[in-house]
């Protein structure tokens, strides 16, 4: 309990701090952080309650995004395509969700590139892309801060209740739950729906801050964002978050001398990923 009260001591830190500064730089930081911190929470509770470890998290993130700019109409069917996709790739089984789920969102970078549609006889999309309104910077900040704080508090509550102690047995030993009258697939589809859930508002968020999405957002490295992000700063909840900020913070502080800074840290926490396991692991024990 006391380790839960200083992680929403942090969180609030973090998230009232660009209030006070008002620069217009650190609030854009902050945003994007934010944003990335919701689609890697998102990650983190499919990863960590429900056992199914995705490289795939930029699907929902990118299709919500796409289907709000195209036609807002368009949110529904996107999000229930994410939850169509991550169950059929879950009948590969845990072992290969991984690797599967990579290799889907890899796809869908490629074929982003060839969405386009004809307006007036002008066509807009491919790799330029699609507009919509921004809704302005200190609005994203408020409004992906807020939503931010919500999943926060919701998974940690979840986790109390009869669904969440459900998840987990079924993460734990699926057969074993199945024993005990749990519905195994079930759950596995409530959880699939939770996560792509608030990875499809981080979409949402994204496209309402940015006024633009391109195949820029299905990307690797936004697809390996929240493991990295999970990584950096160890294996509690408010890890992914911590290990956004760290991403975006340094990538834009260096931005001027390596604009490739972020993949320095990617490339520096896949390799070193066996032994922070096993380091934030144990640090948790």
């Amino acid at each position: 309990m006391v380790v839960l009260k200083g992680d929403f001591a942090v969180i609030l830190a973090i998230l009232l701090l660009p209030l006070f500064i008002r620069d217009s730089f650190v609030v854009s930081t902050a945003t994007l952080a934010v944003i990335y911190s919701i689609l890697s929470l998102s990650w983190f509770f499919m990863e960590k309650e429900a056992g199914w470890n995705s490289l795939a998290h930029s699907i929902p993130f990118g299709i919500a995004a796409y289907a709000i700019a195209i036609n807002p109409a368009l949110i529904i069917p996107a999000f229930s395509l994410s939850i169509l996709l991550f169950t059929a790739i879950s009948f590969f089984g845990r072992d290969k969700f991984v690797f599967t789920s990579f290799i889907i969102a890899i796809v869908l970078w490629y074929l982003s590139h060839y969405i386009t549609l004809s307006l007036n006889g002008k066509v807009t999309g491919g790799e330029e892309g699609f507009s919509f309104q921004s809704i302005g910077l200190w609005e994203s900040y408020l409004l992906s801060s807020s939503v931010l704080l919500i999943f926060f508090t919701s998974f940690l509550l979840l986790r109390r209740t009869g669904l969440g102690l459900k998840i987990e047995a079924v993460r734990d030993d699926e057969i074993a739950a199945r024993s005990i009258g749990i519905h195994a697939f079930k759950v596995r589809i409530v959880s699939f729906t939770i996560s792509v859930f608030a990875a499809t508002v981080a979409g949402i968020c994204y496209l309402l801050y940015f006024g633009h999405v391109s195949p820029e957002i299905f990307s690797i490295e936004v697809a390996l964002l929240p493991f990295v992000a999970s990584l950096i700063a160890g294996n509690r909840w408010i890890s992914p978050i911590i290990g956004c900020y760290i991403i975006v913070i340094v990538s834009r502080a260096f931005s001027g001398i390596l604009p490739e800074t972020h993949l320095l840290i990617y490339a520096a926490v896949l390799i070193l990923s066996p032994k922070l396991r096993r380091w934030w692991n144990a640090s948790t024990h």
